[in-house]
């Protein structure tokens, strides 16, 4: 093997060390995130997805779904420091799949952002900005109803269960809808839409800029 083959090797094996490492980061950013923005603030937001976008933005699928399946893990342990029963609060792991398929479709976007991305990051102009944002903004409609009609199918079905589950921004919108007959599938469902519309916009939007920053520690670029 050749010096420079070698070097390439070690810069591989550095780069996979690095994204590894902030897999694990974005994971406890998230749980951080999430904690003084929804349970210390009481904003009607979770933020929990963030960094989570921001991994599958600049590396692709796989550190994406890797930070999406640590996720619970972080919760767990805030949980632990918040002094709650991780026996009452397991029900949070069944929406897990709201996650993964955002992950899912923030890929599928990737070579509709890659060219625009690489302009945006060679030439930070406003120019540049305004072609990336419209599909942007498109990736946030469409992540706002995955993740509502994910998310209201899984607490359809925990509703339906009994589950006991933690009181969460949606629920009084959630309770409007059904003083109004809406059904309660559908109830689940609308009711997150206003919080997640707003919520994606800032997962979407923000996990794209810290992907920047985050490709600029990982690849050191200028």
């Amino acid at each position: 093997m050749s010096s420079e083959t070698a070097a390439i090797d070690g810069e591989k094996k550095t780069v996979i060390w690095k994204v590894a490492a902030l897999c694990l980061v974005s994971a406890l950013l998230n749980s951080a995130v999430s904690y003084f923005i929804n349970d210390v603030g009481k904003a009607l937001l979770f933020l929990d997805t963030l960094f989570t976008a921001a991994m599958c933005f600049g590396f692709g699928l796989l550190p994406g779904l890797i930070t999406a399946l640590l996720l619970p893990v972080f919760t767990a342990f805030k949980y632990i420091l918040m002094g709650l029963d991780l026996a009452t609060t397991w029900w949070t792991l069944l929406f897990l799949p709201c996650v993964i398929l955002e992950v899912l479709l923030i890929f599928s976007f990737r070579d509709k952002i890659k060219p625009l991305d690489d302009a945006f990051r060679k030439k930070s102009s406003l120019v540049n900005f305004i072609s990336l944002a419209p599909v942007l903004l498109l990736l946030v409609v469409l992540d706002c109803i995955v993740v509502s009609v994910s998310g209201g199918i899984i607490d359809f079905i925990l509703t339906k269960l009994s589950v006991p589950k933690a009181s969460y921004p949606e629920e009084s919108i959630k309770l409007g809808l059904l003083r109004n007959n809406v059904p309660v599938i559908a109830s689940a469902i609308l009711s997150r839409i206003p919080v997640n519309i707003i919520d994606r916009f800032f997962v979407v939007f923000g996990g794209y800029g810290v992907s920047i920053l985050y490709r600029k520690i990982v690849c050191k670029e200028e």
